[in-house]
């Protein structure tokens, strides 16, 4: 593809000769990945699994725009490997640093900890081991092998949040965690303080459309990438969503989950 990958341009850059994306390059890059996505998951009785979704999975043509490809960990959804049943996978809480003085009194509470376990019912391929990019993988399918369509969505939303912000998950993860917060919690606080122009991408100098735009489309990334899969939306939902926030398509078109749910659903 003559204009790469978008790993590349978000991260790559070597000699920093090409420009970087801007924001309505950036907004037509996610509306095509989400529409190949939506594509792949609606095949009738024939669903793709893509397992692979990533900034380095998305490549650019000569108009910028989305094709989605490396599809070597792609897999088949039909009547021989997929199953409808329970996913079951513990609970596990943010993990934070503690301080000498405290670490008494958390040993003192272990004993009365009980592990808990999230479930989930959905159709699914039972793959053994989780295949992947691990800050794309999402944890249910992380400790159970058993893969979903909403692992591609959770994998979406964290290509969002780095169309975005211009870093890796990863990097997002190490920042959030150095504050002894969720990935969540910590964007959250950027939202509460009216600073969210802070997780933004510095190459866009502030270049993008609205402020009230720019919080709804990460909100959307949040609910894609929500660890809780019964809550992520389904990518046509996703396409119609950002559709109508992106194109100014009249609000009687939009998915029922409307992007008012998604601000209901994160900090």
């Amino acid at each position: 593809m003559i204009n790469k990958t978008l790993y590349y341009h978000l991260v790559v850059r070597p000699d920093r000769s090409t420009r970087p994306l801007d924001w309505p390059t950036r907004k037509r890059i996610a509306l095509g990945a989400a529409r190949g996505l939506a594509h792949l998951h609606n095949q009738g009785n024939v669903k793709i699994m893509h397992r692979d979704i990533c900034s380095s999975s998305i490549f650019l043509n000569e108009q910028f725009e989305a094709v989605i490809g490396n599809f070597w960990r792609a897999l088949i959804m039909h009547d021989g490997n997929a199953k409808e049943g329970t996913i079951q996978w513990p609970r596990l809480k943010h993990p934070v640093r503690v301080s000498s003085s405290s670490q008494e009194e958390e040993s003192a509470d272990s004993d009365s900890y009980s592990l808990t376990y999230h479930l989930y019912e959905d159709v699914y391929v039972d793959t053994t081991y989780a295949d992947g990019r691990a800050d794309f993988i999402a944890p249910e399918y992380l400790h159970t092998g058993k893969c979903t369509l909403r692992n591609d969505v959770h994998a979406f939303g964290k290509l969002l949040l780095e169309l975005i912000s211009g870093k890796p998950p990863a990097k997002l993860d190490a920042l959030a965690y150095d504050e002894n917060l969720s990935l969540e919690e910590w964007i959250g606080e950027f939202m509460n303080k009216n600073e969210l122009g802070r997780l933004f991408d510095p190459n866009l100098q502030g270049n993008y459309v609205e402020e009230e735009e720019a919080e709804k489309v990460v909100r959307l990334a949040l609910l894609c990438a929500h660890k809780d899969p019964s809550v992520r939306p389904e990518m046509s939902e996703v396409v119609e969503i950002l559709e109508s926030q992106f194109l100014q398509r009249d609000s009687s078109t939009r998915s029922s989950l409307s992007l008012s749910e998604c601000e209901s659903t994160t900090p």
